[in-house]
């Protein structure tokens, strides 16, 4: 394997024998060890040093398990099948899952302090967390009695962790048959991708009849869970689910029904796009699902890791000298983990490494264009990273919508970058991929959210069966999608597909991609019009993420997020982009 194309995490700990790792997991041994005299001598403090002698020790238990968690994770996502990785990971999730109880029971210590505001404004340190401390104090009125607590948690592994379980379990071994033997399922799915639109129909066919076979049994694993989230809920006293995962997500209800009416109005533009790209491949009554990733035709790009790199480094020179710079470094450093191999993971991420003030990303790279993009969206997250790499380690993470607002940020520079450099031939390839993308992002989740919501409001109702799960789907299809797509050919088990709604602890983990990629579209169309002088608000907005909500956010770029208008110039320029397909399409 050529190394320069692996990553280097010398800089976090050379190996699980390093002194730097051997001194790092005993101070979480010796946490384990002192916490509980610690919390039980938190209350005979005085409240200001109560509070800042909780805080310090909040930072420890953060700091130390996020570098050890963080490295074993790392060394098994490109080793999976090294025993050594497997138990060193093991032992640290063990050796740090008793620390979550005590930092709890700290937490509830500050918040039980009188007059909290009035001893947080005193305390340099706990200034810092003045937001986070407002906000856990916030969520604590959703928080039940300590028996209650106990009882859901002693309930969790046989409850909602169960159906989860059962998700996994089912959809990973589930088979399909296709041209004559059975193959997995995950296989049969990754044909959507395919260049051939018999295969991509074919497949379709097998992948359906193959979820025929599980529906029933998930259709018990999605009612069960939503109904558990429907009733904790309530019991907690949200008035919903929804209202749940919009406090999680720092946003207001406003803005999300915002937002939402906003892209109604804009559904026959997308609509009209994929009724044009269906007549291109052939279709006259709209998209059939099984070609909702195809594309036009194909380009004989070919991209090396160098070409790749180069490319980047052009395009993001003109746009932030600190976005150039830390690229640069990611290069030179190897801060990349680029080719597939055996026991490593698929797909692609990032994390940010705070406390070394760097960040590592996995690719699986493959010479294409949507490699070069994929590398540019992972670096966004790193540039993400290194702006709040100088916030307290409490402070540094920042909410699911907010989550893709550098990495989608990078994609819109490469993809007009693109754009601009191809023949009008690949030019409307890459219009074409990246309206695809779009259209993923807004349509379909669009219509998973419409669809979650109609799950929620029949549970109260009790149980829901596969077939009225997939009438829900294609209510929520048609809904979105429109006449887009071809009625006789929708997705009816799109249910099944995405693992989201069999996450436990999350409802609605779908408006926040709608969100991010609609977020970082409008600022990218701010930054066309304004040139560099936007580049500084751009990087306040990105430093502000952890400590604000996201309205609080996007005023830094002076935007209203309650009102339809930021959301309108995003979506138009989309439309926009929409106008010129159809332009390169007569032409080409």
């Amino acid at each position: 394997m050529n190394t320069a194309y692996t990553w280097d995490l010398s800089d976090l700990y050379t190996d699980f024998d390093d002194p730097k790792f051997i001194h790092d997991l005993n101070i979480i041994k010796e946490l384990q060890i002192t916490l509980p005299s610690f919390c039980n001598s938190l209350s005979q403090l005085e409240p200001s040093k109560r509070l800042h002698q909780s805080i310090i020790k909040l930072e420890t238990i953060q700091d130390y398990r996020y570098r050890l968690k963080l490295y074993t994770q790392l060394r098994l996502s490109v080793d999976a099948n090294s025993s050594e990785c497997k138990q060193w990971a093991n032992k640290i999730q063990s050796e740090c899952a008793p620390l979550s109880l005590f930092e709890s029971k700290i937490y509830s210590t500050i918040l039980s302090i009188d007059e909290l505001n009035s001893y947080i404004q005193q305390d340099p340190l706990a200034l810092n967390y003045r937001f986070i401390l407002q906000e856990k104090k916030q969520k604590a009125e959703y928080t039940l009695s300590d028996d209650q607590e106990h009882l859901l948690s002693l309930i969790y592994p046989t409850s909602l962790k169960a159906f989860s379980d059962m998700y996994y379990s089912l959809t990973s071994n589930a088979k399909a048959y296709y041209q004559g033997k059975w193959i997995p399922l995950t296989q049969v799915k990754n044909m959507c991708h395919d260049s051939s639109s018999t295969v991509r129909k074919h497949a379709f066919l097998a992948e359906q009849k193959a979820y025929e076979k599980i529906a029933e049994p998930l259709s018990f694993a999605i009612s069960s869970i939503k109904q558990q989230q429907f009733m904790e809920a309530k019991l907690r006293g949200y008035k919903d689910p929804l209202e749940k995962m919009l406090i999680d997500s720092r946003m207001s209800k406003k803005t999300l029904t915002t937002m939402m009416s906003t892209i109604e109005q804009y559904l026959p533009f997308f609509r009209s796009y994929l009724r044009k790209k269906a007549e291109l491949l052939g279709y006259q009554n709209g998209l059939p699902w099984y070609e909702i990733y195809a594309t036009l035709g194909e380009n004989n790009l070919n991209f090396s890791i160098e070409d790749c790199e180069a490319y980047i480094l052009k395009h993001f020179k003109g746009v932030s000298d600190d976005l150039y710079q830390m690229t640069k470094r990611a290069f030179d450093e190897h801060w990349i983990d680029y080719l597939t191999y055996e026991g490593k993971q698929p797909g692609a991420f990032c994390e940010n490494l705070g406390w070394i003030k760097q960040s590592r990303i996995i690719t699986n790279y493959n010479n294409t264009l949507s490699d070069i993009v994929t590398v540019a969206h992972e670096l966004g997250h790193a540039f993400h990273g290194m702006m709040i790499e100088n916030q307290p380690i409490l402070n540094r993470d920042y909410c699911m919508p907010l989550a893709e607002t550098a990495s989608t940020f990078n994609e819109n520079i490469i993809y007009n970058a693109l754009a601009k450099d191809m023949n009008p031939h690949d030019r409307l390839l890459i219009i074409d991929s990246q309206l695809s993308a779009l259209c993923q992002n807004i349509l379909d989740i669009y219509a998973r959210f419409q669809f979650e919501k109609s799950v929620f409001e029949h549970v109260e109702n009790g149980f829901l069966s596969s077939s009225q799960l997939c009438d829900l789907m294609k209510q929520a299809l048609l809904k979105s999608f429109g006449d887009g797509l071809d009625p006789e050919w929708l997705h009816p088990y799109r249910w099944i597909t995405k693992v989201h709604y069999y996450i436990p602890d999350i409802a609605y983990y779908n408006f926040p991609y709608t969100f991010g990629a609609l977020f970082s579209r409008g600022l990218y169309a701010k930054y066309v019009e304004e040139g560099q002088s936007f580049i500084p608000k751009y990087e306040k907005l990105l430093r502000a993420t952890t400590t604000h909500s996201v309205e609080d956010v996007a005023a830094i770029a002076d935007i209203d997020l309650s009102t339809s208008t930021f959301w309108e110039h995003s979506l138009q320029s989309i439309t926009n982009q929409m106008t010129e397909f159809l332009e390169l399409a007569k032409e080409v």
